[in-house]
This record gives C-alpha cells, structure tokens and sequence, in this order.
C-alpha cells in the first residue's frame, strides 16, 4: 500500500483520456482504482518487489492488480452516471419552453382578441407574432449551439457578442421588460380571482399584496420555484384540457356552462367587429390587438438558458424550442377557431373570461388553474429578471447599478430581488394587464432584435471561432428576424412611446460607451471594425495613386519620442504637439521610442525594459490625448538613425503608413557623433520622400489655454514662410488652430522676399488672394531679406524641378518671392495650382544664382539676420513654424546645430517643416 501511495497516475490518465475524450473529467478521478501508474498497455500495474502473477508485495500485503482495460470501464460508467444526471430534450428544452409561453393572455384575452379582430385576422397575428419567435429561435438555436450561455441568459449573448455597450443597454430594457412582465401576470391572477370570488376588493392592493409575496418568495430561493414548475405546468395543462374539452360540448349543444344555448351561434366571428372595450372603452386595431397578444409567444429562452445541464444541447435547444412553439401555436389557433365559430360576438367581446365559462366539467377548475398558472409565471419572471440585472451589474455595462455589486453573489440576488418587486409593483397600479402588455411587448421585441443582430454578425462576417453545431439557419434569416422585430417595435406601440424608448436607449449607450469597464470578450464589433479597415485597406492598395488628392491629404504621423537609459520616455513636448494636429483632422499616428542598448532582444532584461518603456509610453499617450494612436518601443544595438529608417520604413500598413515624421530638437548639444548620426536621420527621411518636422520646444510646452486668453491680443501661430514646401506651412498652423489651445488664437504669415526684385506689395496681394482661394483665414506681413542667403539655405538648387510624368511644376524649392512675385524681365506670375504654365516657373531654376555654399561665415550671418527679423515680430508668439535649414553634404553637422540654434535664439518654440515634394493644399471644389 505504501508503494501503492508514491505512484503518480499523471502517464495513466493520459493514456485513458486519448482513449475515451467523453470521459467525465471529475468523474473520472474521483472514481479512479487507488495506484495505477506509467505503464503500457500490455502491462499490468504492480508495485516494485510483486511478482507479474502474485497478488501479495515483498512484505506480505495484499496488492490489488489493475489493468488499462478496467480504467477504460471505470471511465465509462462514470461517464455514464454523469450523463444520466443530465437533461433531455423533453424535460430540458420543450417543457420549461411551454410552461413560459403558455400563460394569462391565453386564458383572458385570447378569445377576446377573436371577437374583436376575427378568427381570420387572429390567425394573422398569431402568424406573425410565431414568425418573429421562429426566426429568434434559429438564430438562439445557432448562439446556443456555439457555447455555453451563462448567468444573464439573453443579455449574455448580446454583451458578448455586440459589445458591452449595447449589451448593457437592451439588457436592461429586456430586465424592464421581464419585470413588466411580473407586474402582468399579477394583474391577470388578480383578474381571475375577481371573476371567480362572489365578494369584492380593491384590485390595487390585492396586486401590491400579491407581487410583495412572489417577491418575498423568489428571495427565499429558487429551489422552490423549480420544485413547483412541474405543478404549475401540470394546472396549466388540466386547464387548457377543460376548457377545450368545454367548447366542443358547448359546440355540439351537450354542455352550456355559465352561458345560453342563444350564445351558440355559429360562424359570428369570422371577420373583425372593432368595438370599444367595455373596460378601458378604448376601440383596439389589429397592431394593438397584436401587441396585446404578443407576450404570449415570448419565453423562447427557457430551454437555451439550460444548456449547460443538457445531455446534447445541440439537438436538445433547436429541436425542443421549436416543438414548443410549433405546439403552441397550435393551441391558440385551435383556440381561436373553436370559439370564434361557435360563440355569440358579444360573448367573446364581453367576457374576457369566457374559456372558465364553458370549461367542462367545473368552471373552477380552470378558474383555480389560470390564478395558480399566472403565479407560477410571475414567479419565474420575478426570479428571471433579478438574474439579469444582476449579471449588467457584475459586468459594469452600468455603472449607476453599482450598489448591486457585491462580492456575495447571493446577496447581489437578494437585492436585486426587492428591487424588481418595487418596480413591478408600479406598473400594478394601473389596474388593468391591456395597459402594460405593448411594453412587454416592446422590450421583447428589442431582446430578439438584438439576437438576430448578433447571429447575423456572428455568420455574415464569417468570424471563425462562431462554429454552431445547429447548422438550419442562415445570416438572411436573421436579418429578416431583426427587421420583423425592429418592424413591429414601430408597429405595435405609439410613436411617442417608441421614440421615447429610443432615445433611452442612446443615452444608455452613450452612457455605457463612456463610463462602462472595458471588456475584451471578442465581441463583433472588433470583427466588424477589422472586415471593414481589411476592405479599405485592400480598395486603397488598388487604387492606381500613390498618394492622396491635396483635397484628401492630411498628416499621419510617426512620432519619435526620446527615452533615458531607463527607458524612460522624454521631451515629451512632440507627443503634446502630435495630439493637437490630429484635432485637425489626422490620419493615423503611431508614437515610437528607440532606445540604444549595448545588448539586443536576445537578452532578457532588453525585452523586459522594452515593455516597460511602453508601458510608460501608452500612459503618456494617454495623457495628451493620444490613446487611439499605435505606440512601439525599438531596442537597437546599431546607430539610432537605422532604427528610425527602419520604422518609417515599416510603420503602418500600406495607404495608412506614416507621411510625416515628428522629431524633438536636442534640450542639450550633442556630441559629434551624436550630431552626425541626427543629420543622417533626417537626410534618409527626406530621401523616403516623407516629411520632416522638427520641434524645437521650450519645458513649458504646451502653454495653458488661460495663458493664451489673458494674452489673447498677443498670443499667435507665426509662419515665417520662404519656401514654399507644396503648402505644407499652411496647413499644418491651420490644423493646429482647430485645437482648444489655439482656437482664438491669431494666425499670422510672414512671407520673406529672397530677392531685389520681388515686389512686396505684390506679394502680400497674391499671398491674401491665395489664402482666400484655399480658405484659410491670416493677417500677411512679408519682410525683405533680399541681402541674405537665406534661399539657398533652405532649398536644394540642384534637384529637378519636375520629376518624369508630371505636368505641374514642383513647388517644393520654389521660394514664396518666386511664386507670388513678378520679376524684372516681366515674367507674369503663374497660379500655384495652375496647369497650363509655358515654361514661367520652370525658368526660375535657369536664372543665374549666387550660392554661399563654401562661405559658412555667410551662413552664419543670414542666420543671425533672419533671427533678428524673427525676434522683432514673434517675440510673444506661442508658436513660430518656418522652413528647415538644409543640410548641406560639406559641411559639418555643428554647422547645421549651430546654424538652428541661431535662428530660434530668443524663440519659446519653433518648429521646423520640410514637406516631401508633393502638394497639400488646393483650391479646388
């Protein structure tokens, strides 16, 4: 035995559990042999020191043998025995299906509804309102089928399939719905005991008192409730018998019950007699007649809400739920054409309560059936809804419903019980079930809509974990069964009603969408989002252009963000800026972090301080405002320019990759190499042909929008424009203007005339002219630094103005003097969108210029220059955007750090723009 206890049954259970995948899991070990152990199956399992045959160990003790035969039997009476506990389709599926549908409105209103609408339009209703179930049922049947459908029934298969936000809202209107139903069925129980007692009472306490005991009832437990489900079904089945059994004898004249043989008249009620009800005197219609009758085809979900209990709930669900309706629906048309062929109109108008009439062989036997059948069903509805609101609770779909969240499921019951009785107990005061039953109807409606919706999600996108093993249905029965329901919604309750419930609906979801917890459950709405970016992206890749229209272009951005030797991100000013250009409408945006490491990813502390890094990065992004864009953190053991290359490179995805890269100017000068390797950056951006951005930010960035309205009159976005960049100056101060911060802030451009022969006046004419055409709204000054290199300091010379196949001039190093200007030798000025240009722009690049390449002095002192202009006029600026200098191959890259710092001495904070060649703004339509 001691040898017996040290062996490991791990190899054993194995080896059962590929033999026999049904085996009960829980079954199977807390009935397995005591000591089997790893052997094969040829060998028996003994202990070390017995011999193959003996059945006694070295120290004279018994041993047990085991071979892998008898586990494969144990295995399968256990299995058994786990089946045998389980349910089938008639005791799972069909017969709590039917204890739900069949209820009070059958008993009281049915009959009533033939006398008013006719045994033709009855029939109808009953049609429709069975259609709009059966389509349910195939998509419930389908939903059911793919897993197990847990705490919450119906609300759980459309939070986990549509999204918490909608799931949480129609959830609760379907709880709504579910305790409206309470309150109905109380109201018909209290109906009946009225027509049945001889004395009278108030029918308002009598209902208050009644839904006070369910509810005092259902907080006991439900064991209660399921030990007299089978007693309420067994009175429900004796009363439906009676009175059937009562109308045929009254049919062949045998039996008159409470009536008279002149009440038998035959073939009354084919057609409809619309008369005013002798309770609420209102006239009814076939719609409202539809909604009244309608509540008595819901209770689907009994069979789907047990799937967990079900011996095969993929045969058990569809084939018992559509019995159930199949059956039922039977016995409200043999309802309707049994009383409504041989009864007297006015009866069936009159007497709501005339199947107890006739009811053979004792009115009270269906009388006392209709009052215990109308209990047992608020009883369910009563047990039902607090589930529901429970399980919105637990998920947080609702954050107002916190109070209901209790570590003590039992608890959260009990409260949730109390409170469904104080709001069933409302609806009761109107003292009359006609009152309440569009609601009903409504709420349910909106449940199966929501059902259908989520099935044909679930098929039409083709979502391969949706894999039911019910396979008669189809994506276009369900959008059918969602159009019928959201069809009769509209239908069956007044407008006011329907927009009301509507507009709750919203402002649950938006209440939802803002404030419920985030859950990751796979929901469709992931699903759909990718089917329809997956779509996009493939029509955008097969578009025959490569970039966007200047109309549709806007910047998507690949932000890089600086990090410490900790991982830690830094100047963080660029991801302030990033978040107020996508306020002007920006395409995707990705934040990427390269750090240097002297060991690559191989190592486990460089992927370890990668996480952490973007882990610190996503909560940053989160802080400005940057929470949908994409965020990545680079570990690289080569120069940081290779890094940088490489996500620009690799960065989005097809038409969605970045087109503009923003970069933080240095807080601190470099070192050579440093230097260099920054250079290089940028150089290989520009020849990827994407735009550079280059901020050069003070520590207070981004200013306060108090500060901006205290200093509103002095406060300004400037733009010291030379070149012309494809326009890319201009609109990037104008997608920053449509953030907060820069709302009532003054955009002024400051256009720099880069030679003696540029008319100013002219160009401040154009400038204005051309503002107007593309919609842009600035104060224009334009400043004369004709004495300066400051041209050749900004643009390539040497690059093509055209580059093959264009028939637009390339206005990318097209200073503004040259475009908006006349010249000396009269060469008229051409529109920048113009298409017919002879050879005007084109000639700029032939016109001898002087270039200061070789001079660095020269250089130097351009810059001093144009940062003394700059001083002069945007001192208090909050933003000053201008050209990038370009780097020049000879030179030295201080020289170009050197010739930065100068022109943005004295400048809170610059940003440097250098487009990539093609235009952004246009005039056109």
């Amino acid at each position: 035995l001691d040898a017996i206890s040290k062996m490991k049954p791990w190899s054993a259970f194995h080896r059962t559990r590929e033999r026999r995948s049904s085996t009960d899991l829980s079954g199977f070990w807390s009935n397995r042999p005591n000591g089997f152990g790893g052997k094969s199956d040829a060998e028996t399992v003994v202990s070390a020191g017995a011999d193959t045959n003996g059945s006694v160990d070295s120290n004279g003790r018994s041993l047990r043998v085991f071979s892998s035969s008898q586990y494969d039997d144990t295995a399968s009476i256990t299995s058994e025995q786990g089946a045998s506990n389980k349910l089938g389709t008639l005791s799972g599926v069909f017969l709590p299906c039917i204890s739900n549908i069949l209820g009070i409105i059958l008993f009281l209103r049915l009959t009533n509804i033939a006398g008013q609408a006719g045994c033709i339009y009855t029939t109808l209703i009953i049609l429709i309102c069975t259609l709009s179930t059966f389509l349910t049922a195939l998509s419930l049947s389908a939903i059911a089928t793919n897993g197990e459908i847990q705490a919450g029934g119906p609300y759980y298969v459309i939070s986990r399939t549509l999204g918490i936000e909608i799931g949480g809202p129609i959830g609760l209107l379907f709880y709504l719905g579910t305790t409206l139903a309470t309150s109905m069925y109380v109201l018909g129980a209290v109906e009946a005991i009225q027509r049945t007692v001889e004395f009278r009472f108030d029918a308002r306490w009598a209902s208050l008192l009644l839904v006070w005991s369910v509810a005092a009832v259902v907080s006991v437990g439900m064991k209660y409730i399921n030990m007299a489900s089978n007693f309420f079904l067994g009175t429900v089945a004796i009363s439906i018998s009676c009175m059937l059994l009562g109308a045929i004898l009254f049919a062949t004249g045998n039996f008159y019950g409470l009536l008279h043989s002149q009440d038998l008249v035959y073939m009354d009620n084919i057609w409809p007699h619309y008369t005013p009800d002798p309770v609420t005197e209102i006239t009814p219609d076939f719609w409202s007649l539809l909604a009244i009758f309608y509540p008595s085809v819901t209770g689907i979900l009994a069979g789907s809400n047990r799937s967990a209990v079900l011996q095969n709930a993929s045969r058990s669900i569809p084939k018992g739920t559509l019995g159930a309706i199949a059956f039922t629906t039977v016995i409200y048309i043999l309802v309707v054409w049994l009383y409504g062929m041989t009864m007297a109109n006015p009866v069936l108008i009159n007497d709501k309560f005339v199947v107890a009439a006739v009811a053979w062989p004792c009115t009270e036997v269906v009388s006392v059936g209709v009052i215990f059948s109308s209990i047992g069903a608020a009883l369910q509805t009563c047990a039902g809804a607090p589930q529901v609101l429970s399980a919105i609770a637990k998920d947080d779909a609702l954050p107002f419903l916190w109070w209901l969240k209790t570590p003590d499921s039992e608890r959260d019951s009990v409260k949730a019980v109390w409170f469904t009785w104080l709001l069933a107990s409302l609806p009761t005061l109107s003292g009359n079930l006609d009152h309440i039953t569009p609601f009903v109807t409504m709420f349910f409606l909106l449940m199966y809509a929501g059902i259908n919706l989520s099935c044909f999600f679930l098929d039409f996108l083709k979502t391969p974990g949706f894999r039911p093993t019910f396979k008669h249905f189809h994506w276009s029965t369900s959008l059918f069964g969602f159009i019928l329901c959201l069809t009769l919604v509209g239908l069956v309750v007044n407008g006011t009603t329907a927009i009301s419930v509507l507009i709750l609906f919203c402002f649950l979801y938006a209440y939802s969408r803002r404030r419920s917890a985030k859950k990751e459950w796979g929901d469709v709405g992931n699903v759909l989002r990718y089917v329809i970016a997956n779509r996009t992206l493939k029509d955008l890749a097969g578009s025959q252009f490569t970039d966007f229209h200047a109309k549709n272009w806007r910047p998507q951005i690949l932000t890089i963000v600086d990090t410490d030797k900790c991982g830690n991100p830094a100047n963080l000013q660029v991801l302030a800026l990033a978040s107020q250009l996508k306020a002007g409408g920006g395409g995707v945006h990705i934040v990427t972090s390269v750090m240097c490491r002297n060991e690559g990813i191989e190592k486990y502390d460089t992927c370890e301080l990668v996480h952490h890094s973007e882990t610190l990065l996503k909560q940053h992004m989160v802080t400005h405002n940057l929470a949908d864009g994409f965020a990545q953190v680079i570990a690289t053991t080569q120069a940081r320019s290779q890094a940088i290359w490489s996500a620009v490179v690799h960065g989005g995805l097809g038409p969605l990759s970045p087109n503009t890269i923003l970069l933080s100017y240095p807080l601190e000068r470099l070192d050579e190499d440093s230097m260099k390797d920054f250079c290089l950056t940028i150089r290989g951006i520009m020849n990827l042909k994407k735009a550079v951005l280059v901020f050069k930010a003070s520590s207070g960035y981004p200013p306060s929008r108090e500060h901006h309205l205290t200093n509103k009159s002095t406060s300004s976005i400037d733009v010291w424009w030379i070149v012309h960049n494809g326009g890319l100056l201009l609109l990037l101060p104008y997608l920053l203007s449509k953030h907060e911060l820069y709302h009532d802030v003054n955009l002024r451009i400051f256009a720099v005339t880069t030679k003696p022969t540029e008319n100013p006046d002219l160009v401040r004419e154009s400038i204005i002219d051309h503002l107007a055409k593309v919609r842009i709204r600035a104060n224009v000054q334009v400043v004369d630094l004709s004495d300066t290199s400051i041209a050749q300091d900004m643009r390539e010379t040497d690059s093509p103005v055209n580059t093959p196949g264009e028939t637009r001039p390339n206005m990318h190093n097209v200073t503004v003097g040259e475009v908006f200007s006349e010249f000396s030798n009269e060469v008229p000025y051409h529109s920048v969108f113009e298409d017919d240009v002879e050879g005007g722009l084109t000639s700029l690049y032939n016109e001898p210029e002087t270039t200061n390449d070789s001079n660095p002095s020269e250089r130097m002192r351009t810059a001093k220059c144009f940062n003394k202009a700059i001083k002069q006029f945007s001192t208090r600026a909050s933003l000053v955007v201008t050209n990038l200098p370009l780097i020049r191959s000879e030179e030295s890259p201080g020289e170009f750090f050197d010739y930065v710092e100068t022109i943005s001495d004295g400048v809170k904070n610059m940003l440097l723009v250098r487009g990539s060649g093609i235009e952004v703004i246009t005039t056109y339509v």
